[in-house]
């Protein structure tokens, strides 16, 4: 249970039930369920512009078209959770990268997201992983040479571009479900199948 009292599928207004039902995934069971990390902002007057824009903001940064590939995008998310101690976001973004990974690859999510051992990525993910955890823990300190390092691994300034903004979206998610206390458990218990889109 998130920290605050959050409104569920049931006792939502019009409005709030419709753009439930339109993020809500699809369970187990058949029935839609509302990540915990959404329904944190159903308290807010402006719940539903609230919901669309973190949606669209995810969307944008994780799984629209971009110069990462979604493993490398989901690999920021676990690094950038991980370094923010953000467990809700954390298992969402490993469990996602487990799904993208090809199974002879899957053995990199464990230790990446238990410690930030990037030793199983490739160079090029690993100057991204790096790149993305000095965004989260020193902002102010990252330089041109740091740019300089991914376009030394292969990335163009588009790729430059979408690390930044993928690093940029988890941070804000993870804010989110820690100052709330979104719950993990509420969507296990809810059915929602943690990193599935």
């Amino acid at each position: 249970m998130a920290y605050i009292d959050t409104i569920n599928e049931t006792e939502a207004s019009a409005e709030l039930a419709e753009v439930y039902a339109k993020y809500g995934r699809r369970t187990e069971s058949g029935q839609k369920a509302v990540d915990d990390i959404l329904k944190t902002h159903s308290v807010s007057p402006g719940a539903v512009e609230a919901i669309e824009a973190h949606v669209g903001l995810a969307v944008s940064a994780m799984h629209t078209e971009s110069a990462l590939s979604r493993v490398e995008r989901e690999i920021i998310g676990v690094v950038v959770s991980l370094v923010n101690g953000c467990e809700y976001c954390l298992n969402h973004h490993a469990n996602a990268l487990d799904r993208l990974l090809p199974d002879d690859r899957k053995a990199i999510v464990e230790p990446l997201a238990t410690d930030g051992d990037t030793s199983g990525l490739t160079k090029r993910e690993a100057a991204i992983a790096k790149y993305a955890q000095k965004l989260t823990v020193d902002p102010g300190g990252v330089t041109g040479g740091d740019v300089a390092a991914l376009k030394g691994a292969g990335l163009d300034d588009a790729a430059v571009y979408d690390v930044v903004h993928a690093a940029a979206y988890c941070a804000y998610a993870n804010r989110i479900a820690l100052g709330l206390g979104a719950s993990i458990q509420s969507d296990v218990n809810a059915g929602i199948e943690l990193g599935k889109v």
